[in-house]
């Protein structure tokens, strides 16, 4: 079955420009060679980012000889890495994240008299959320592609043992095996060719981000959804003044009966989404932490030899913002998520429960022990979650490094 653009708690616009949503939609009616063309689009997308990959991997033994270049490339090739692996879960998994998205529709839970309102709220923050994530992504490659066009006297000096080459600075600034003289009259291609390995990077990245926030917004607003329900309990009752107590407790434990249904529901898909994204998340935290920690590294390292230009400062400051923001988001969605979980039980407590029968004080009460009991958090070992902790903890030990790196360096 679709998920309909109406009844979805995520926004579909972004999933359907990116065409993730055609992706993992097996009716789609686009096809070439019997294979969805959106499957074939994503693995061009692979192939590109390879070749990228590739070249980054000969720009590092073109620049055998210069340290600074070396670890440049490095971690331009690292991230290409994520990206394409990136790329692969979500093909990969397209199918199994298929049968999750009928939880993101708001006809998905069994109690029909939930408030409408929150879901409303869901699908504006799932949107606000996507466009800042684009935004994350989209400012490197603005800033890297314009850097390009607007230092056209920059150049890249390479010294081998024969010759000294120099290379018109460009978007990533990789190197192709063809001389200077070469590269320079026909810069504009390669200028086309590294912008185009920019953006699709740039796109891979987004459309992961697009996925967790789909799934962390979705998660969170159903358990809201749940949550106000059960707070209401035995208290929409009293509204009708033709009911008894027996029938009103009667009624409110039949409610309480499919809200915990529906509870249990949205905890069953939440552990197997959780099961399903913990490797990719896993790898992103940590890559993103090692880049967190080494592009300060890199500007400093610039800096003390003296070659720390403006154009190149910027190019290590908007990836660092970029991914210190982009690490917040992603310990945010899954703080708020674990939040929303815990305040389960004072949803409960808040419900009418002192006039409803005993027979619902018990079903409440297991409910309550069902909950404390029930630990479904995003971890990456056995101790360490994902949540704003491990944010803080990622940006101090940063902050350590680079402050014992500048000590170092400076004396």
């Amino acid at each position: 079955m679709d998920l309909q653009d109406e009844h979805s708690i995520i926004n579909l616009k972004f999933m359907k420009i990116t065409g993730f949503y055609q992706l993992i939609r097996p009716s789609d009616g686009s096809k070439l060679f019997n294979a969805n063309i959106y499957m074939i689009a994503f693995i061009v997308h692979i192939l590109i980012l390879i070749l990228a990959l590739i070249m980054g991997l000969y720009s590092i033994y073109f620049c055998i000889n210069d340290i600074n270049q070396i670890f440049n490339y490095s971690i331009m090739n690292f991230a290409n890495t994520f990206a394409i692996f990136k790329c692969y879960f979500i093909i990969k998994n397209a199918k199994t994240i298929w049968n999750y998205t009928h939880m993101m529709s708001t006809n998905f839970l069994s109690f029909k008299n939930h408030t409408n309102e929150i879901y409303k709220i869901g699908r504006t923050r799932s949107s606000t959320l996507m466009f800042m994530s684009f935004g994350f992504w989209s400012s490197i490659v603005l800033y890297w592609s314009l850097s390009a066009i607007l230092s056209s006297n920059s150049y890249l000096k390479i010294e081998s043992e024969d010759a000294i080459f120099n290379y018109r600075s460009n978007t990533i600034g990789l190197m192709y095996p063809v001389t200077d003289t070469f590269y320079n009259k026909y810069f504009h291609v390669f200028f086309i060719t590294e912008t185009i390995f920019l953006i699709f990077w740039a796109e891979i990245m987004w459309v992961f981000d697009i996925l967790m926030i789909s799934v962390c917004i979705c998660i969170e607003y159903q358990l809201k959804t749940i949550a106000d329900s059960y707070s209401s309990l035995g208290l929409n009752h009293n509204e009708s003044k033709r009911n008894n107590q027996s029938t009103k407790s009667v009624e409110a434990i039949l409610d309480l009966e499919l809200l915990i249904q529906d509870q249990q529901n949205i905890f069953e898909k939440m552990k197997n989404m959780y099961q399903i994204l913990k490797p990719a998340t896993f790898i992103q935290l940590a890559a993103e932490s090692f880049q967190i920690i080494f592009q300060p590294c890199m500007i400093l390292k610039f800096y003390f030899d003296g070659s720390l230009s403006p154009t190149i400062f910027l190019k290590l400051l908007f990836p660092e913002i970029t991914y210190l923001c982009h690490l917040f988001l992603t310990c945010y969605l899954f703080s708020i998520v674990n939040e929303q979980k815990e305040s389960m039980n004072f949803a409960l407590y808040s419900s009418n429960w002192t006039d409803m029968s005993i027979k619902f004080k018990k079903l409440l009460l297991l409910t309550m022990r069902m909950n404390n009991a029930e630990n479904l958090k995003m971890k990456i070992s056995m101790k360490s979650m994902v949540n704003m902790e491990m944010f803080a903890n990622v940006v101090h030990t940063a902050y350590s490094i680079v402050s014992v790196m500048m000590k170092s360096l400076s004396t």
